[in-house]
């Protein structure tokens, strides 16, 4: 369990029995009672990591308790040194902690007009890259797509160089073969008597067809053995 225990044991206050008044027997003596009592005390929790503070911001000028300028100035010109605002503000900007902000404030002008002309510097180089990226993408996009269709075409061409096909293929081969020496001995049946040249011309047909046929055979029993 996640709460540890601990029992205390204590003796409880004797139960006095009384007998009777009249009763001379001594009363018996008082029985002791045992109480158990179990208190659970409950795990303590891991103590949490501490939040680290804030990173420390930007600390402002602390404000001058003295002006020295108007410590020598009466009541009236006090009194005419505030109705003037322009004279107050002169009289401000003579303080030397106001001359240092202010020189503090011009830096980071200049160099906040720094920043900014370089960055004005660097925008064409960037809109340059930017078009030379698109075109490389393009140029890349483009590539990929004549990749990807020679890829195909060497799909459909080890297809039909594979065995079952090229098997079928040359099957077919021999079927036309002997289809044509077929056909040719037909004609020359249906011709009737030949001279010697259209025999031998008849017999170089058959031959050449006959020929043709066993050769498809031929490579289609070596492909099927091969594969």
């Amino acid at each position: 369990r996640d709460a540890s225990e601990r029992r205390l044991v204590f003796p409880a206050a004797a139960a006095c029995v009384g007998m009777p008044w009249w009763s001379s027997s001594p009363a018996p003596g008082p029985k002791s009672v045992q109480a158990e009592v179990v208190a659970v005390i409950p795990k303590s929790s891991p103590a949490e990591a501490p939040v680290p503070p804030p990173p420390p911001g930007p600390v402002a000028q602390v404000v001058p308790e003295r002006f020295a300028a108007v410590e020598h100035l009466s009541v009236t010109e006090l009194q005419q040194l505030q109705a003037n605002v322009s004279a107050m503000d002169d009289l401000i900007l003579e303080e030397s902690k106001v001359k240092d902000l202010l020189q503090q404030l011009k830096a980071v002008r200049q160099e906040g007009r720094s920043v900014a002309d370089a960055i004005m510097d660097r925008e064409p180089k960037l809109q340059e890259a930017a078009v030379d990226y698109e075109g490389k993408r393009e140029a890349l996009a483009q590539l990929r797509s004549s990749v990807e269709a020679k890829i195909q075409q060497r799909q459909e061409i080890l297809q039909k160089r594979s065995p079952q096909r090229l098997g079928v293929q040359l099957n077919a081969r021999a079927q036309d073969a002997e289809q044509l020496a077929e056909e040719t001995l037909n004609q020359a049946l249906d011709a009737g008597a030949m001279d010697a040249s259209g025999l031998s011309q008849f017999r170089q047909q058959f031959m050449q067809q006959k020929m043709k046929k066993h050769l498809n055979l031929a490579l289609k029993s070596a492909v099927e053995s091969c594969a």
